[in-house]
């Protein structure tokens, strides 16, 4: 089943996304990750939906023998983006732009597999899930990450591009968080044929610093872009004015440092579904 790439980003937005969103939310985020699960010396790794490539990075570094690193995500913006990115290394690291229903490599052929907000864009979760299992060695790990709440920067973009550009563009903000329901994904993990065997919740505090300048950097880097765009400057200036407004509680001095909060499941594979 193909995978309606919604939320594809231009090359140019991508780079944005590279340069704004990854140190400020994504990076730490897999950091706090890698920090909460044990990892083996070599591993074969799996990182579904990618992005442009952060967890690879930080695996990268971490692994201290030579091992299996791929990653793979729909969009080839994000792939090609993480392949430019990714510093050299010991290790084998392949990027593949492909579907995650239809992941183009042989049965058991990983040690664990990540997926790192990726699971609430996919319209097949089970069929996702399943496919992952699949790649996974017996007794093989899947790590997961899924927003556990509705972060009040992109509750306030969503706001904010409600009354000024579409409600269309409003539901692209708040999409990454619509997925969130801890019993629903440990659900489906024991479905797909998983055990979960931890869940626990990772904060991240998201600076936006200065915060104008952040915020515009940060709707301009997403896949609402071309709607602001299309309006013009006017209206994006009106949009940046309403978040940093709306977020003035988390002020600190020019900045804004605004919390979110994840899910983080560990599922090993089991022997029979």
């Amino acid at each position: 089943m193909a995978t309606d790439n919604t939320f594809n980003l231009s090359t140019v937005a991508t780079e944005k996304y590279e340069i704004q969103k990854v140190p400020a939310v994504f990076a730490p985020l897999a950091a706090a990750t890698l920090d909460a699960i044990p990892l083996q010396e070599t591993v074969r790794a799996l990182d579904v939906a990618c992005g442009t490539g952060v967890i690879p990075k930080l695996l990268s570094k971490r692994l201290t023998k030579k091992s299996r690193v791929v990653g793979t995500d729909l969009n080839p913006a994000m792939v090609e983006v993480a392949r430019s990115t990714m510093p050299e290394s010991i290790h084998d690291l392949e990027w593949f732009s492909c579907d995650v229903t239809d992941l183009p490599f042989d049965a058991d052929d990983f040690d664990i597999a990540f997926c790192q907000q990726g699971l609430q864009f996919f319209p097949d979760k089970a069929a996702a899930l399943e496919e992952i299992r699949r790649v996974l060695a017996p007794g093989g790990r899947l790590v997961l990450t899924c927003w556990s709440m509705v972060s009040p920067l992109f509750q306030a973009v969503s706001d904010s591009l409600s009354r000024r550009v579409s409600e269309e563009a409003a539901k692209k903000a708040v999409a990454p968080f619509s997925f969130r329901d801890g019993a629903v994904i440990a659900s489906l993990l024991v479905d797909a044929g998983f055990r979960v065997s931890k869940k626990s919740r990772l904060m991240v505090h998201r600076p936006l610093t200065p915060a104008r300048h952040a915020i515009r950097q940060e709707i301009l880097a997403s896949p609402y872009e071309t709607d602001l765009l299309d309006k013009g400057d006017a209206t994006i200036d009106s949009v940046v004015a309403d978040v940093d407004e709306a977020l003035e509680q988390y002020r600190e001095e020019e900045s804004l440092i605004v919390p979110q909060e994840a899910h983080l499941f560990e599922a090993q594979k089991t022997t029979s579904m």
